[in-house]
């Protein structure tokens, strides 16, 4: 029987032997720019918040996302280099990224979260899943929304600082590592508050943060990653808090430099006569302004604007120097608590136009002259989310795309959920996604469709004072999907089709003394199919793509755990990650075994100064603790182990 079907069944009989009951219900909390509330959306929403960011001892967004079931996380090599996620078996570019309402992926979709350190991040939110309908192109995968801290009620400083090392493995065959230490720090600090306290019926609140990272690497030559960002915002609300007015900027550097030989390949010591570096600088703005000119009425615009510029110097086949800039108008009416009958009512229904340019500069290795590119994206949307006597819920969105070059695309999102008692809630859905044409592949063939998604799934959450249970099962399927071929024209075609479908558990169980135990567990099954025709099977792609055969890079099981412990002053925490076996590519023809891998880590902080307006910790954590040699990508090392020592201060007034 289909797995599909199997849990079906399953939920089915929860539903036949559960009792009801009365329901209460958290305060609700809105995703995004959306309708949708957390606790009561019928899709796979996981949201990471700022404790749990400060007690994991990450070190990246990448290594938080691990902790979210659905996601396999890849990253090539040590710090700085790509991070790729490939949410539910999808491509690692089928994940759109919003930062502060700011969609902010590079050209073609893709995003490397190394770009964004995490200190000053209050919660990310991760819908898996298609959300086209929600969130409009790009939405094919997953959506990871980030939100950097905002301004508060009360005036708030924080300070954080950490020194440690990088612990490289022992040399191997390339000369590469030789077991010596590299020296790693971090700085944060950060503001916020009101700047008026209330006067003459306006108030304003500001926010003001900054983070550096200097990681001198963990091989013998140097690819050693910095990153600096600064991040502030203003919100004013006026007239009785009926007009809302916030803008956010924030501007990231980042430089990340890798060893290269005369030819830009990673080599050994001795031949290493150049090193690559890769230079970014992105920055974003925006402002988010609401008026409820009738009660429970409102109308709104956001405007954002999104910079990303790229230098990379190779010492070996050439330079590449690019821009792109995106800027996106949103227009909205809203309409909440809209009563009829036993039924509340939330909708919202907008017009969002972006304009995205970009331009490829001369020295580019690829490219004989220069080129610029400009497109845009029309969009109409409806999205409505019901409430049935605080028992059913109901979201539903409809989104209409039109790419000036490729076409008119709608995609439908629906989503149910039901509470059964008090703890136990089902919930279930059908959506789509697309994803236009990046830039670079609209400029080789403008005759592209829109990649495209659509999928299913089925899910139960439990929760009480004890213990958490959430199982989801999906199944998805993705045609329409862009493939490069190096022989015939266009070299960008409409090519290959792949179907996934698995189960995705996650839980946490609370012991007495304070200790805790959250787990995750994600099996996958996934495959390319309809791969019938001579430009597939003899082609630059073949090794990626073969009739029938699992996608790379995508492991069958994988999972993990985080067992911590407070006692008085003290918190402790180990976990532990595991990433199945997996195949890659080790060239254009040739599929190889990546071998499984775990992954182990640990935290540990004291709290030495405690009162009503301030506290201070010193933290340690320690990243790979048993220093294992492992490759996440094939041929790409990862880091060895890394021991951090800090020191943590907060104050509110």
């Amino acid at each position: 029987m289909n797995i599909f079907f199997k849990v079906l069944f399953f939920l089915f009989f929860i539903i036949n032997v559960s009792n009801s009951e009365d329901i209460e219900i958290k305060a609700p909390k809105t995703i995004g720019n959306t309708t949708i509330k957390t606790q009561k959306f019928g899709g796979s929403t996981t949201v990471i918040t700022e404790y749990e960011i400060k007690t994991s001892g990450a070190q990246s967004v990448g290594d938080l996302l691990k902790l979210v079931p659905g996601l396999s996380v890849k990253q090539s090599g040590g710090r700085g280099g790509l991070i790729s996620i490939f949410s539910r078996g999808n491509e690692s570019d089928h994940n759109l990224v919003i930062v502060n309402g700011v969609k902010q992926n590079d050209v073609g979709g893709s995003f490397n979260f190394e770009f964004l350190p995490i200190n000053n991040i209050e919660s990310i939110e991760v819908l898996r899943g298609p959300m086209a309908g929600f969130f409009g192109s790009s939405a094919i995968g997953s959506v990871i929304i980030i939100n950097t801290k905002k301004p508060t009620d009360k005036s708030e400083i924080s300070f954080s600082t950490s020194f440690g090392f990088n612990q490289s493995f022992k040399e191997d065959d390339t000369g590469q590592t030789d077991g010596g230490l590299f020296l790693v720090n971090e700085q944060s600090i950060s503001f916020s508050g009101p700047i008026n306290g209330n006067q003459n019926d306006i108030n304003v609140g500001y926010t003001l943060s900054f983070e550096r990272v200097d990681d001198d690497g963990f091989r013998i030559f140097n690819d050693s990653y910095n990153n600096k960002s600064l991040d502030a915002g203003i919100n004013i609300s006026a007239l009785d808090e009926k007009l809302f007015i916030q803008t956010m900027v924030s501007d990231r550097w980042a430089t990340v430099r890798y060893p290269t030989n005369s030819s830009g390949s990673v080599g050994a010591y001795s031949s290493t006569s150049g090193t690559q570096r890769d230079w970014r600088h992105l920055n974003s703005r925006s402002i988010s302004t609401n008026y409820e000119f009738y009660e429970n009425n409102k109308i709104g615009f956001d405007f954002s604007y999104f910079f990303n510029k790229r230098a990379t110097r190779d010492a070996g086949s050439g330079n590449v120097d690019w821009w792109e800039k995106k800027k996106t108008y949103n227009y909205y009416y809203e309409l909440n608590n809209l009563l009829l009958g036993s039924a509340s009512i939330n909708t919202k229904v907008g017009y969002e136009y972006l304009d995205e340019t970009s331009n490829y500069h001369e020295n580019a290795s690829s490219f004989a002259t220069d080129y610029d590119h400009n497109t845009y994206i029309d969009s109409i949307y409806l999205m409505t989310s019901i409430n049935f006597n605080e028992s059913l819920f109901m979201d539903f969105a409809i989104r209409n795309d039109d790419h000036e070059y490729h076409g008119s695309t709608s995609s439908p999102t629906i989503f149910i959920s039901k509470y059964i008692n008090t703890n136990t809630k089902i919930r279930g859905g059908y959506s789509e996604g697309i994803k236009y044409p990046g830039i670079y592949e609209t400029y080789s063939a403008s005759g592209l469709e829109a990649e495209k998604s659509k999928s299913y799934e089925v899910g139960v959450d439990f929760e009480n004072n004890l213990y958490a249970l959430s199982f989801t099962a999906f199944k998805s399927e993705t045609d329409n999907m862009i493939a490069y071929r190096s022989s015939g024209s266009p070299s960008y075609r409409n090519l290959d089709e792949a179907q996934s479908q698995g189960l995705e558990i996650a839980g946490l169980i609370k012991f007495p003394e304070e200790l805790s135990f959250k787990y995750w567990l994600t099996y996958l099954e996934t495959k390319a199919v309809n791969v019938n025709n001579t430009v597939q099977q003899n082609s630059w792609n073949y090794a990626n793509w073969q009739d029938d055969e699992v996608l790379l890079r995508r492991p069958k099981t994988s999972g993990g755990a985080i067992l911590s412990k407070k006692h008085n002053n003290l918190f402790v925490s180990i976990d532990t990650t595991y990433t199945g076996g997996r195949w890659d590519y080790q060239n254009s023809s040739t599929r190889l075994y990546n071998d499984s891998f775990w992954d182990f880590g640990t935290y540990c902080d004291y709290l030495i100064d405690k009162n009503s307006s301030n506290q201070s910790k010193v933290f340690i954590s320690v990243t790979n603790l048993f220093n294992d040699k492992r490759e996440e990508i094939l041929n790409f090392i990862s880091p060895g182990r890394t021991i951090m020592f800090g020191y943590r201060y907060e104050t509110t007034n």
